[in-house]
């Protein structure tokens, strides 16, 4: 970002830095624009927006590492005090390397709004959504965007920076009917320069999101079975996500994950393909580079259900002996490095099938469209997992009766073997900050317990 990294508040501290004793100066800088607008009964609700910016500096004094982090440059002596006072704290820490050369490589994703025509559309939406059967009221009527921009200077002067950003509209609708309750939300990416698509994709989002709360309604309780699961794509999409440490170098490294030693192996049916793709305009977290500066790619972690590609930071992939993947990333800019993908989306190397022909094939079965508990009924060790789970009954080739809260249970690498079909319908959900992406899938079984 040549505005941040010609900064001259930047460059006088890059100098202090140097003048004090200061080496192998690097600075982090971590801006991020933020808009959120939202209506409820016809009229605008909230309006919000904003940016922030943290700074995450790192040296070397008398040769040790030392780190700070500021919401602020001003009181620059303040910092380097407690940058020195953490010389040799952390030991295991690299000292920061040298930029080879400056980049800027940002899709500047930010998109200034007409507020009166976001608003309008939201409108509409809302209307969309009350307009479907049972529907009594709409929780949330929402457009929001944001960017991130990451930007690393070196004492040299170099600079690389990147950023990430879209913008993305929700709804939340409220079924009911002699007394029964149910509730669903919908989501997705828009584009706000798109009028008239930006309309379309909102009204049909509201207008699923009212279909799917009546679908809730009048819940039964479920006979405990093993028997055939069509996966709504934003269940499927939210459970991959919480499986993807299984992936990471320090897990696999450590046999902290069901996938370690099984690199080449096969852990899906044939068709499975999982990519990471962090160039997609499908998803939500596109990058350049990752918060390490290291370039980032696409990547096929599962190819024709074989375990391809093991994804890893700078200091994963030296410890296994390997170079990194581009998915060095923190948490936030307080946080130590981690792993982490983009975007994944998950799809079939052997052709996609519609909804209506997933579920038909699953007569008998049930449709699961919610997840709960995956936190803590979600093992990565094992690959085992226990959730509470909400759906619909399967009759007649069609999505019938509802279903009480139910337990699915089973093991992700043996749901990834038993997929059968998989759907034309991909859907975005963000799970500890990547983006996953997934069509609805019917599975030839899982365990359901019920009463």
């Amino acid at each position: 970002m040549i505005s941040t990294a010609r900064d001259p508040e930047i460059l006088r501290f890059m100098d202090g830095l140097k003048e004090y004793g200061f080496t192998h100066r690097r600075l982090s800088v971590d801006s991020r624009k933020f808009l959120s607008l939202s209506v409820k009964d016809q009229r605008q609700k909230a309006f919000e927006e904003g940016e922030t910016k943290m700074y995450f500096v790192e040296a070397a004094w008398d040769g040790k590492y030392c780190c700070a982090y500021a919401d602020s440059l001003a009181e620059q002596e303040e910092i380097f005090g407690r940058l020195k006072e953490t010389a040799g704290v952390f030991g295991n820490r690299k000292l920061p390397e040298q930029i080879e050369e400056s980049q800027d490589l940002r899709g500047k994703r930010w998109i200034e709004i007409d507020r009166d025509k976001v608003t309008d559309v939201l409108r509409y939406a809302e209307c969309e959504a009350l307009s479907g059967e049972k529907a009594d009221t709409v929780e949330i009527c929402e457009y929001r965007q944001f960017e991130d921009t990451i930007t690393l200077l070196d004492g040299h002067g170099n600079y690389l920076t990147d950023d990430n950003g879209d913008c993305t509209f929700t709804i939340r609708v409220i079924a009911k009917d002699k007394g029964f309750v149910s509730g669903a939300v919908k989501l997705g990416i828009v584009d706000v320069r798109d009028e008239e698509g930006f309309r379309e994709t909102a009204g049909y989002l509201a207008r699923r999101a009212a279909k799917y709360a009546r679908f809730g309604l009048h819940a039964e309780e479920v006979i405990s079975r093993i028997c055939p699961i069509v996966l709504e794509n934003c269940v499927m999409a939210e459970l991959m996500g919480y499986y993807l440490p299984m992936f990471y170098g320090e897990n696999l490294r450590l046999a902290e994950s069901a996938l370690a030693g099984r690199e080449g192996e096969k852990v899906g049916c044939p068709f499975l393909q999982l990519e990471e793709d962090p160039f997609s305009f499908k998803g939500t977290c596109r990058r350049r580079i990752d918060d390490e500066g290291v370039p980032v790619t696409k990547k096929m972690l599962i190819h024709n259900g074989i375990f391809e590609t093991a994804l890893y930071n700078k200091k994963d992939a030296a410890a296994a002996g390997k170079t990194s993947t581009g998915n060095g990333f923190k948490p936030d800019i307080t946080a130590d490095m981690g792993t982490r993908a983009t975007n994944v989306r998950l799809s079939s190397g052997n052709g996609t099938y519609p909804r209506k022909e997933l579920i038909e094939a699953a007569e008998g079965g049930i449709y699961i469209t919610r997840i709960d508990g995956a936190f803590a009924g979600t093992d990565t060790k094992s690959g085992d997992f226990s959730l509470l789970a909400s759906g619909n009954r399967i009759e007649g080739g069609r999505v019938r009766t509802a279903l009480n809260q139910f337990t699915i249970s089973g093991n992700i690498c043996e749901l990834w073997e038993d997929i059968e079909m998989i759907g034309d319908d991909p859907v975005y959900r963000m799970v500890d900050g990547t983006c996953v992406l997934s069509p609805t899938v019917k599975v030839k079984k899982l365990v359901v317990s019920g009463k």
